[in-house]
């Protein structure tokens, strides 16, 4: 075969993958283009030719750690050799934070891809559990611009008030889960979450497929696919759809919602940041929260408490409240 008779574009029905030894669907088109830097780099021997790969991300796009654009394609430089049947190529991409290696073939018009990637992080490997109770709150860094808040005729310590607000909505958001949420980095940067029953002290995993992404400032993401996202949204929020303010849309079957700080000094610690540097997304799952499911879980004084909370947040009163997740076993 002649290897430039295989570049071009390939469709998703001609795409076959598997990632990590486990088949998985195209997420998208695919490209195989000639290399032209070295075009007068032929294999003597083999006529080996440079070639380059380009596809969607990979699920759930690779770096766990580190500042990185959101989303990209993947691109990888690999080696193609042409035999009397098929074209097999072979290629890497080798950083410190991940190893991606890619072995494929294309053959009568079909490309089949064998992905093995390995992420490396301080955060792999361990589990977090994050239990919802004042135990568990951290306001180190709140950053508040007042000191005080106005409550019933009394001017409440900001840190207490603030405190004693978002109590009852974490302690609500548990019991509708049926326990503490945990949370586990694996090696190909996918993540194993769910729920430790109160119940059964069982650990239940979340339904669909979840990801890990540390994009910057220390601020990580959770990343679902349509079932995980879905299930949250319902259970959490009570908004049956993901077009909620608990998930954001990034296309196509990915959805995320910025949530974790992971710039800690100790890996034995992981925290869950209630409101990103980007914005108020805290706040505005708070208000729907309250909309949706208030007069279910709160007390009349603990929904005026916990509204008066989103408004700080939304007025940027104050910043950052942390629920902490401790390593276990």
């Amino acid at each position: 075969m002649n290897i430039e008779s295989v570049c071009g574009n390939y469709a998703v029905e001609q795409v076959k993958m598997t990632f990590n030894g486990v088949d998985m669907p195209a997420l998208g088109n695919i490209s195989l283009t000639l290399d032209t830097s070295y075009d007068d780099n032929v294999g003597e021997v083999d006529g080996s030719r440079k070639m380059t790969l380009e596809m969607p991300p990979l699920w759930p796009n690779l770096p766990v750690e580190g500042i990185y654009p959101a989303f990209e394609n993947i691109i990888v430089k690999v080696d193609a050799v042409a035999s009397s049947e098929l074209v097999t190529f072979e290629g890497s991409i080798k950083k410190a934070e991940y190893d991606l290696i890619v072995k494929g073939t294309c053959r009568e018009g079909i490309v089949v891809l064998e992905w093995t990637y390995t992420a490396f992080s301080k955060f792999i490997g361990k589990r977090y559990l994050f239990e919802f109770n004042k135990q568990s709150l951290n306001m180190g860094m709140l950053n508040p611009s007042v000191e005080t808040v106005e409550w019933e005729g009394s001017q409440v310590p900001v840190g207490e008030f603030v405190t004693d607000a978002i109590e009852p909505v974490l302690e609500a958001i548990g019991r509708r889960l049926g326990g503490s949420f945990y949370l586990e980095v694996l090696s190909d940067a996918s993540v194993q979450a769910g729920v430790k029953s109160y119940e059964t002290n069982d650990f239940v995993p979340i339904p669909g497929k979840l990801g890990f992404r540390n994009l910057n400032g220390g601020f990580g993401y959770l990343v679902a696919d349509y079932d995980g996202a879905l299930w949250l949204s319902q259970v959490v929020l009570g908004d049956f759809s993901v077009s909620s303010t608990m998930f954001a849309s990034i296309g196509g079957n990915l959805h995320f919602v910025p949530v974790f700080f992971v710039d800690g000094r100790s890996t034995n610690e992981l925290r869950i940041a209630f409101d990103t540097p980007l914005g108020t997304s805290f706040c505005r799952f708070l208000f729907q929260w309250l909309e949706n499911l208030g007069e279910i879980e709160l007390s009349v004084e603990e929904i005026e408490k916990a509204h008066r909370l989103a408004l700080l947040l939304q007025d940027k009163k104050i910043k950052y409240i942390h629920l902490l997740g401790a390593v276990i076993e």
